[in-house]
Formats: C-alpha cells, structure tokens, sequence
C-alpha cells in the first residue's frame, strides 16, 4: 500500500520539514503521514462538518480509487476517484481549471442497486496550498448518484 506520505528520511538526510503523525487504521493498519501532506478542509465534507483533516492514501489493491482518510477519526475513510476517469468531460468549473494547482475527486458508494459517483458534489483540493473543500456544481448535467460499472473502474 502507498500514501501520500513520502518515504522518511534516513539518518545522513534532511530532517523532515514537518512533523510525523502516526494514524493507526483497520483498513490500512499504521500509516505515517507528514503534515505538510495533510489536506486542510475549513468547512468539512457535506455532512461531515466537524473534521477539517485529511489525507490521501493509495491502495494499490484498489486502484484506480484511492481513500480520502480522515485525520482526526482514522476509521473514517471515503472511496475516491478522479471524474475524468468516469467522464472524460466532466467541468468543475472555470475557477478550478488548473490542473497543476487543482484535482477534483468525487466520492464513490456502494448501494443495494451498484455502485455510485457523487458527480454533482467533487471534492476539490488544492495542491498549492493543501486546501481541500467540497463543491456543488449548480447544473443538472451531473448527479449525485451517478452509475458506473465494474468495466469503468477496472479500466486505466
């Protein structure tokens, strides 16, 4: 398993430019998570207000979906992927374009009736500045129970 940590430094390098958190999860047992690869999020997820901490962590036995994993309560983990991955046409809007600065993610559930993306409320963060924020997209061309298939998120 990878997370977005990078590897800790040997004795003869640097010492890391931030501190270390240990997070002990079921999921993905211990991760180490540097600081400074946190994502800050001001107002929370949708429904989840109260946690302002995250990180991403990649699973190589789950790709291409990768966890938004919650700092303050490790147990909570939420499935991710990229849009462009489900529709290659997806827009989140002007504002977030850049793709150097900004990668937009939505959130995956999985129902009685399949598998969904939450099309019309992306997570975008903000690698720049490792900001995170749930947006809602005021069109109806996307949904928040968009369908995909085993074949979209087996595909590369």
């Amino acid at each position: 398993m990878e997370t977005a940590t990078m590897p800790l430094p040997t004795m003869a390098s640097n010492p890391p430019t931030s501190s270390i958190r240990k997070l002990t999860t079921e999921q993905f047992g211990e991760i180490l998570v540097e600081e400074r690869h946190m994502f800050t999020f001001p107002n929370g997820l949708l429904g989840f207000e109260q946690l302002h901490h995250f990180i991403i962590v990649r699973d190589e036995r789950t790709e291409p979906v990768r966890w938004l994993l919650s700092v303050e309560h490790p147990e909570l983990s939420f499935p991710v992927i990229s849009p462009y991955f489900l529709q290659p046409d997806y827009a989140v809007g002007k504002e977030y374009s850049d793709p150097q600065r900004y990668t937009p993610l939505v959130i995956l559930t999985l129902g009685s009736s399949g598998a969904t993306a939450n099309m019309k409320a992306p997570i975008i963060l903000d690698v720049e500045h490792q900001h995170g924020q749930q947006i809602i997209i005021p069109s109806d061309k996307y949904s928040t129970v968009h369908p995909i298939g085993v074949q979209q998120t087996s595909q590369r």
